[in-house]
């Protein structure tokens, strides 16, 4: 097991397949239909995801089950809406580190193309949109020091 903590920082970009295998060795992924728009469910031990989506809708939403893992499982009621948003913004955090968004934003030369820049960084366009909602002020000011100002959007 990794003596990293979860979801921490490091030189290697964030993975939900190796944290699985690492982190959570006893919970089995499954692929398989689902209801509505609902793209993974998490029934401990297992993680279930919708047959048939990409790869990067499958690294994302495995990001987001991990995290509810991690945060004692899904929760009900009057609280599972401020859970959910919580989750998938540490998730996109996770998937999409601001050094991983400068380099696609100065390789495709702005921030207003986002399912370019979805495909960059291996997410779908519902997490890359949700990580440039996410940065803070410090954030930003690191990316327009490194980027042309005439790129910048966000």
């Amino acid at each position: 097991m990794d003596t990293e903590p979860r979801g921490a920082a490091s030189d290697r970009p964030y993975d939900p397949w190796r944290d699985l295998a690492e982190n959570w060795p006893g919970v089995e992924v499954v692929h398989e239909p689902m209801r509505g728009s609902l793209l993974g469910e998490l029934r401990f031990p297992v993680i279930a995801l919708r047959a048939g989506t990409s790869a990067a809708q499958q690294r994302c939403t495995l990001a987001h089950e991990l995290v509810h893992l991690e945060r004692g499982g899904s929760c009900g009621g009057p609280w599972s809406a401020r859970e959910e948003l919580l989750v998938h913004a540490e998730a996109a955090r996770r998937l999409v580190p601001l050094t991983a968004l400068a380099d696609a934003i100065a390789e495709i030369g702005g921030d207003h193309d986002v399912g370019a820049l979805a495909r960059l960084l291996e997410v779908d366009t519902e997490t890359a949109r949700l990580r440039l909602r996410l940065l803070d002020a410090a954030e930003r000011a690191r990316l327009r020091a490194g980027l042309n100002p005439e790129t910048w959007v966000a």
